[in-house]
């Protein structure tokens, strides 16, 4: 277990129980149930001789809910790398909001709209939201988002023709959306799959 803690969280660790009388295999992602669930309740766990690992009974390999799990922790390592070039570009955007803001803009979303993960994201409709945003802005020059958000800085709606400001607050919120999406895996999506309280609510069936 330290030795999982000590490689972080890119590349997803699980451990695997075989049932071989019911030829069924169960499933938990070590490197999140270290971070949500060891540390936050035994800090000193590496002084222990052993320690009780709860595997979710829904997290079995030949369920949905396992195929949508493995499906998810895949694209890990390629999300991690997309979400620190989210950030760094929003940083570049406001760093150069006075200047030639939206050539950069542009230059940025060709680079980040190649990822192959933008349509295969169905598990996380967020990341939906902000690719047909990104693919706006590529192909008509606003992501248009502003018009489905709740108002910011006195702007509501795209009603008529929108001023300058305004569609450069556009383009802003799609960044500043896509620089969000890293809090939002550390603090909610890395807890799917998991055996807590947060993890049965966001990540499995309500019928389950």
């Amino acid at each position: 277990m330290v030795t999982i803690q000590r490689m972080g969280i890119a590349l997803p660790v699980l451990l695997v129980i075989a049932d071989i009388k019911n030829k069924t295999c169960n499933f938990v992602c070590l490197n999140d149930y270290i971070d949500k669930i060891l540390l936050p309740q035994k800090e000193d766990y590496r002084n222990k001789s052993s320690k009780m690992i709860y595997i979710p009974k829904a997290n079995s390999i030949n369920s949905e809910v396992g195929t949508n799990a493995l499906r998810w922790y895949a694209k890990r390592s390629k999300l991690i790398s997309a979400f620190q070039r989210f950030t760094y570009q929003y940083s570049e955007l406001k760093f150069h909001s006075d200047g030639d803001w939206r050539s950069m803009a542009e230059y940025f979303a060709k680079r980040i709209e190649a990822y192959d993960f933008w349509y295969d994201v169905e598990m996380c409709p967020i990341i939906g939201h902000y690719r047909d945003g990104l693919r706006r802005f590529i192909h008509n020059g606003q992501p248009e988002l502003i018009q489905s958000s709740i108002p910011l800085v006195d702007i509501t709606t795209f009603h008529g023709n929108p001023n300058e400001e305004q569609k450069k607050h556009d383009i802003y919120m799609l960044w500043h959306g896509l620089s969000v999406l890293p809090k939002n895996y550390e603090d909610i999506w890395r807890e799917w799959f998991l055996p807590t309280y947060l993890g049965l609510l966001t990540s499995y069936p309500e019928d389950l």
